[in-house]
Order: structure tokens, then sequence, then C-alpha cells
């Protein structure tokens, strides 16, 4: 809030949008305070509705991807966060797609080649399954564990898009 940039309004309103539920609205208020422009996307931040979720296994060893699309008002913008776990539903890779179309044109020209399966998923059943792990829970070993450092980058937009699903 101190910097006073349009940059520092953008990173509030982003973690006021998908930052930790214990400082959105302190973001929020922080933000509403910056008197910088602010860019014309701002008010979509988290503004998302979920789409189909995908189920791609590479074997029966390699565990899990998860692929959640979701869209921005009007339908605008499709992406995904694609979540890989490995055995006993531990994540291993949180990936933001911004080219699903493309991603999902690999998958299925992997399964022509036999070398995955890609099958539509239950999004509620996903909602539950991910909110699990992500939130460090798990199912194996019985209680919480640390998440791989490779899942940190996006974690806080997976969380966030996760809680959208049924």
């Amino acid at each position: 809030r101190a910097a006073g940039t349009p940059g520092a309004r953008a990173f509030l309103r982003g973690l006021a949008a998908i930052g930790p539920a214990e400082v959105r609205r302190v973001a929020a208020k922080a933000a509403d305070a910056v008197r910088a422009d602010e860019p014309s996307w701002a008010p979509d931040l988290g503004a998302v509705t979920p789409g189909q979720v995908w189920l791609i296994q590479e074997g029966p060893l390699d565990g899990d991807r998860l692929v959640c699309e979701f869209r921005y008002p009007e339908g605008r913008d499709l992406h995904a966060v694609a979540v890989r776990l490995s055995y006993g539903d531990v994540p291993s890779e949180i990936v933001p797609v911004g080219d699903v179309p493309a991603l999902m044109t690999a998958a299925r020209q992997a399964m022509q080649a036999e070398l995955c399966t890609v099958q539509p998923y239950s999004p509620a059943a996903v909602g539950e399954r991910l909110r699990t792990v992500l939130d460090g829970q798990g199912t194996a070993g019985g209680g919480a564990r640390t998440l791989p450092d490779e899942c940190y980058p996006a974690l806080a937009l997976a969380r966030h898009r996760i809680s959208l699903l049924p």
C-alpha cells in the first residue's frame, strides 16, 4: 500500500481475490486505499466459473493428473489448473495452464499412442479430493504433510480455483 503504484494496487487486488483467507479482507482494504490506476482486468480477479474436469493417467504407478478448467465472466479466457498426484494422493506438481486446447490436444495424441488415458471426471469428486490434498492433509500416513517446493508458486491460485468446484 505504501508504494502507491498501479502495480502495488493490482498485487493487493490479487491477494484480495486469491490470497490466503486470513489476508483477503485486509488486502482489499489496502487496495481501496491506493489512489493509483487499476488495470481493466482487476475486477475479474477471482471471478471465474468452473468448467470440465479431466483425469489423465500415464500409467498405474505414475499417479493422476487432474486438469480443472475455468472461465472468466461471459465465458472469456479458458484456463486450467493441472495438479499431479503421486501415490497416496501426494501433490507433486501444480501448473496453471493458459492454453487448454493445446494441452488437451497433446493429451489426446498421447492417448492415441497408448501412453496415457484421458477421461472426464466428476468436478465434485475432484473438488473434494484436491481440497484435501492442497490443504496438506492427504490420505497416506494419516496426518498433515508439507507440500513439495514445486507446488508453492501456483498454490494460492490452485487453492482458490479448486475452492470453486462443487
